[in-house]
């Protein structure tokens, strides 16, 4: 009996699988001036993935898996699949979404290191001009305190990035943030971007505990100013709201019950600024 031949795939560090005819799909795209907007978990990662199901014709364009991605398989409607994130295209809006949907199994800063270079070449490549990415930022210590108004958004500008930004969004600065830092691939890919000669910004909406939605609407306000998008985003918004005021009535249960057995409750807020 012969060996049948199959095709081969394995996964290393970073591994690139493409959904679509990559040679056709760059020469297709490769004369637009393309936008591409990023999101990590634990929060940022809900934008990308709500805009590309607002917009009709959004396509997944590659895969990327990763050996340091959890070594699970999780279902999909009706059956499973490998974990890996993915990257997609509106091309009517010249958008890329790409949607980081796994942490490292444990925190490997080679790992980050990798993916994000990776997708920076890869977004050199497919004629991106302009990348955000996007998280959440708890604007309750010093110095942010000291601000006046309320705040939507802070944004971290890279290297040829000049933008002007709108009314309640802030720049960070060194001086505005102090210890304050942008952690892991929130950060490191629009710097990877910027050495590339990429227009790069992270946007960090302002939220006032880790997993506030409307922190996020706030960086997607913030991102379509930007990028100057015209994109009808009043669904995700109300989404949002809703899924935040279901978030705070079960955090103000869990105080109650803390309360009651003279428990405290909760980490005081991070200092830096998620992902």
């Amino acid at each position: 009996m012969g060996i049948s031949k199959t095709k081969r795939f394995e996964i290393d560090e970073f591994t690139l699988d493409w959904t679509v005819d990559a040679e056709k799909f760059r020469a297709r795209v490769k004369n637009y001036r393309n936008i591409l907007l990023a999101g990590f978990p634990p929060m940022g990662n809900i934008v990308p993935y709500h805009i590309k199901e607002l917009l009709p014709d959004s396509e997944n364009i590659v895969n990327l898996y990763s050996y340091n991605f959890p070594p699970m398989v999780e279902a999909r409607e009706e059956e499973f699949e490998i974990p890996h994130d993915e990257l997609w295209y509106s091309e009517e809006k010249r958008l890329f979404c790409y949607i980081g949907k796994y942490l490292e199994t444990e925190y490997i800063p080679k790992s980050a290191y990798k993916q994000v270079e990776g997708v920076a070449h890869l977004a050199e490549e497919l004629g991106v001009k302009e990348l955000y990415t996007v998280g959440v930022i708890m604007p309750t210590q010093e110095p942010f305190r000291k601000l006046k108004g309320e705040v939507e958004a802070y944004v971290g500008f890279f290297e040829g990035s000049r933008k002007e930004l709108p009314n309640r969004v802030e720049k960070m600065t060194r001086k505005n943030i102090g210890r304050y830092t942008i952690i892991r691939k929130t950060g490191l890919l629009p710097g990877f971007a910027s050495k590339l000669g990429i227009e790069s910004y992270s946007i960090l909406g302002a939220g006032k505990y880790p997993e506030d939605l409307r922190a996020c609407a706030r960086a997607l306000r913030t991102f379509k100013h930007l990028a100057r998008l015209e994109l009808d985003t009043g669904r995700i918004d109300a989404m949002f709201e809703k899924s935040a005021e279901a978030v705070e009535a079960r955090i103000k249960e869990q105080r109650k019950k803390a309360a009651y057995r003279g428990e405290g409750l909760g980490a005081e807020p991070s200092q830096y600024m998620y992902g």
